[in-house]
């Protein structure tokens, strides 16, 4: 599949779809020319992909670097495309980036190219293709396709449930610094899933997933926390949780004070 390239040091683009002024976008240190190196391009993206009005100015040198053959800014652009949009074509585009990344070695790519084939979009579901590109990804270190490829154990996905490969997933996971892995093993310790059974060691693992911004964890923690009695720390993880996009925590929430 062909897709259209971003020339950047021949379009230079100040303003985004909005119309908002990229501050500082001349400024040399996001310079993406023939002058730097890939690099420097992706770098470039890293810094002007959370500055206001920037987005696009991002998205052009992740382009930029990924045509360079700097894989990450293959991952990198993927990644942001299908984070503002899942239309088809928007998803297409993602795949052919995360599969170019991923070919190429980039485990981030990997990873997420595995979400795709997990769920089906953009691609034909195919549940053992996407613990093969987990397995790669997590060998490469990337902690997240580790959690991917625990919980395809834990389901049952690639046969019966297998507790004793999915935990130790789930612990490389959370200890690499994926919140959704510690949210995992969190609720393998509450079922006693492979681990002896503990709320209160799940908790631990909860609470981690939570400061790391899962906000499935958020609402675990908040489920223990009411149980415990706490409604005061109960509600506020709820509303973390709901902040952070997770329904459940969002239904469960009361009247939550504001944060400290």
């Amino acid at each position: 599949m062909r897709w259209t390239v971003w020339l950047v040091s021949l379009v230079p683009l100040s303003v985004w779809a909005g119309g908002e002024p990229c501050p500082g976008v001349k400024d040399p240190k996001y310079a993406c020319d023939s002058k730097v190196t890939a690099e420097a391009c992706l770098k470039a993206g890293d810094a002007l992909v959370s500055v206001s009005g920037c987005r696009d100015a991002a998205l052009e040198r992740y382009q930029a670097a990924c045509d360079r053959k700097v894989l990450r800014g293959c991952s990198k652009l993927a990644f942001r495309l299908v984070q503002t949009s899942r239309e088809k074509d928007v998803v297409a585009k993602a795949v052919a980036l995360f599969s170019r990344a991923c070919d190429g070695g980039d485990a981030l790519g990997c990873s997420n190219l595995a979400s795709f084939y997990w769920d089906g979009e953009g691609v034909p579901r195919d549940v053992k293709k996407s613990a093969q590109l987990s397995q790669k990804a997590c060998d490469a270190g990337d902690a997240f396709a580790c959690g991917t490829l625990g919980s395809l154990w834990a389901q049952g996905e690639l046969g019966a449930k297998d507790p004793a490969r999915a935990v130790p997933l789930f612990k490389r996971a959370c200890e690499g610094g994926s919140a959704s892995g510690c949210n995992q093993l969190g609720n393998a310790t509450a079922a006693g899933f492979g681990v002896e059974k503990s709320l209160d060691a799940a908790m631990t693992w909860w609470t981690k997933a939570c400061e790391g911004g899962n906000g499935a964890g958020c609402t675990n923690a908040g489920r223990y926390l009411r149980k415990k009695g706490d409604d005061r720390r109960a509600d506020k993880a709820f509303a973390r949780a709901c902040r952070l996009g997770d329904d459940e925590g969002c239904s469960e929430r009361g009247l939550a004070p504001p944060d400290d």
